[in-house]
């Protein structure tokens, strides 16, 4: 058989040539090559086609090589050491088989497309399958489009991100925490690229009592108010509680200046992706799996959701205007709970860029639009 006969010293050479170039190519096991190139590896005794052809046919002989056609031409691909010696000693079915899964690449292919494309009994298919699994010759991976479908692929390939949905998909499932956490990370390095300053101001909350739940007097079944006892301590009186319980009522709101209309310093896909590749929140076999393209989506998505504006080739956050402390549970416009008062019901109550508005600045109360607006309407 051939795989018991030792292939010649030139032959070795070539494969050990074409095998180091498909690995510098990026490419791999992918990589094709084209008689003209098979001859600028070649050396100078083997350049000659009479010399190389030969060489060729012993390397595709001994399943080191593998012949293809693309765009009607002639082209040879490698097969790794070990996967040829197992290739020669299967039978004629078994090559079969396995070239249907050689030709399918990087997407892989269904059991049951594999089982209609030989038109081998099915359960031959599933014995030979078995074998090759064993052999590492080919391996089961999980499609993210069809994962109720067994599908198949070479051993020493990896799979494609249609096949396995990208950095975004752990073993199958859409890993949902790395999204939000990618997305928060996002927001933050672009928030702190977006606003050249800060200038914090100090809030207020209205604080309202609310009624103990064990306060008698406060209940809305009860027809008249009962008298406390005149020997009753005033500290047995139950404790009425604040909206705020005993959070401290001053809030610190934070307004980011935004930079010059002509400036260029907003982050891009590249500079967001190379901070979220070199920072320490995102693992590393996860960061250095992430590409240019993938964070490009979640930037996408961002951007759908009102979270951030595209400005020239860059990203700001919409919001980092008048950007909230973490954990701040106020109304998300202005900062302040309840009802409201005279001053947040007029205009500049809630204006997000109150804080910019001076006499002679691009914002004033002299240009202001809203104010002649929510007069006609009657204060409303």
């Amino acid at each position: 058989m051939a795989s018991l006969v030792k292939i010649s010293d030139d032959a070795d050479q070539l494969y050990t040539t074409m095998l180091a170039a498909a690995h510098a190519s990026g490419e791999g096991m992918r990589k094709v090559f084209f008689q003209s190139d098979i001859q600028s590896l070649a050396n100078e005794s083997s350049k000659d086609v009479k010399e190389l052809m030969p060489l060729v046919q012993e390397l595709t002989n001994h399943s080191l090589l593998r012949i293809s056609k693309l765009d009607r031409a002639l082209c040879w691909s490698t097969r790794p050491r070990d996967a040829a010696k197992a290739i020669t000693l299967l039978n004629s079915e078994e090559k079969m088989v396995y070239s249907h899964v050689e030709d399918a690449h990087q997407k892989g292919i269904w059991l049951k497309d594999l089982k209609k494309r030989t038109n081998i009994n099915p359960g031959t298919v599933q014995k030979t399958m078995t074998k090759l699994e064993n052999q590492r010759l080919i391996k089961s991976i999980k499609n993210v489009r069809a994962p109720a479908q067994k599908t198949y692929m070479l051993f020493h390939l990896v799979p494609s991100d249609d096949v396995t949905g990208g950095s975004f998909f752990d073993a199958g499932d859409l890993d949902e925490s790395l999204i939000e956490e990618l997305s928060n990370l996002i927001i933050f390095h672009v928030r702190m690229q977006s606003w050249s300053d800060t200038k914090p101001r100090k809030v207020r909350r209205e604080t309202s009592p609310a009624p103990a739940e064990d306060d008698p007097a406060a209940s809305p079944n009860s027809s008249r108010k009962r008298k406390r006892p005149a020997t009753a301590d005033i500290e047995d009186a139950p404790r009425k509680h604040s909206r705020y319980g005993d959070e401290d009522p001053i809030v610190e709101i934070v307004t980011q200046l935004a930079y010059p209309a002509y400036s260029r310093s907003y982050p891009t896909a590249e500079n967001i992706h190379t901070f979220i590749t070199t920072t320490d929140a995102i693992r590393a076999s996860k960061a250095a799996q992430l590409t240019v393209a993938e964070i490009q989506q979640v930037i996408d998505t961002l951007v759908w959701d009102d979270r951030l504006e595209r400005i020239g080739d860059g990203y700001r956050t919409v919001r980092g205007i008048s950007f909230k402390p973490p954990g701040y549970g106020g109304d998300e416009e202005d900062g302040i709970d309840g009802p409201g008062n005279g001053l947040t019901q007029a205009p500049c109550g809630k204006c997000p860029v109150f804080d910019l508005c001076s006499e002679g600045g691009p914002i004033n109360a002299g240009s202001c639009t809203y104010w002649a607006k929510w007069i006609e309407g009657g204060g409303n």
